[in-house]
């Protein structure tokens, strides 16, 4: 019988952390930066190869896998709140990048982009909203981005903010964010 690692017990219970919870607990809020990253990436990659399925519960979402790559985003997050020291971490803010880039991931990259917020990364999040004009136009990573240009105070979207009020009159949410936005850019 071969020794198991702690990354393959962890593999090895992803599908069922994944099926019943949508968010990935770290175990020990002590893990260093690497071994966070290194649990997400192979729970994303898990994700992203075994759950294939179109989505219908969830609005906005594809697949399934994109409802579990949010939950692997909103894991890290709750790992950072329990050590705040990896909020510093390098490592943590390019694997959080390095997501975001991945175009395969699609609505799956909302959380990442709240982690953007969490983690202060606003260059990043200025390039990220300058450069990916997808994301705008995708419903839940459009509310992200513009929920943490928001909260960090980074002005200069104007103008796509305005557009998003006039574009998504019924979701009232993002209009409200938008509103909240063009008021702190206009102070």
């Amino acid at each position: 019988m071969s020794k198991s690692s702690p990354i393959t017990d962890i593999i090895f219970s992803l599908s069922t952390i994944l099926e019943e919870e949508n968010e990935l607990h770290f175990e020990n809020s002590l893990y260093s930066d690497i071994k966070v990253c290194e649990i997400a990436a192979k729970a994303i990659e898990f994700s992203f190869e075994h759950f294939k399925n179109k989505e219908t519960i969830y609005e906005d979402y594809q697949y399934e896998f994109e409802v579990k790559i949010t939950g692997i985003g909103l894991g890290i997050d709750s790992h950072l709140q329990k050590n705040k020291g990896n909020k510093k971490s390098n490592v943590i803010k390019k694997f959080v990048t390095d997501i975001i880039n991945e175009e395969k991931y699609l609505a799956g990259r909302e959380s990442f982009i709240f982690l953007l917020y969490i983690l202060k990364m606003d260059n990043e999040l200025i390039q990220i909203a300058n450069d990916k004009k997808d994301f705008w136009k995708t419903p839940r990573i459009r509310f992200q981005l513009l929920y943490a240009l928001y909260r960090r105070r980074i002005n200069g979207f104007k103008d796509i903010v305005e557009d998003l009020i006039k574009n998504n009159p019924k979701d009232r949410e993002l209009i409200k964010y938008a509103k909240k936005y063009i008021e702190q850019e206009n102070k």
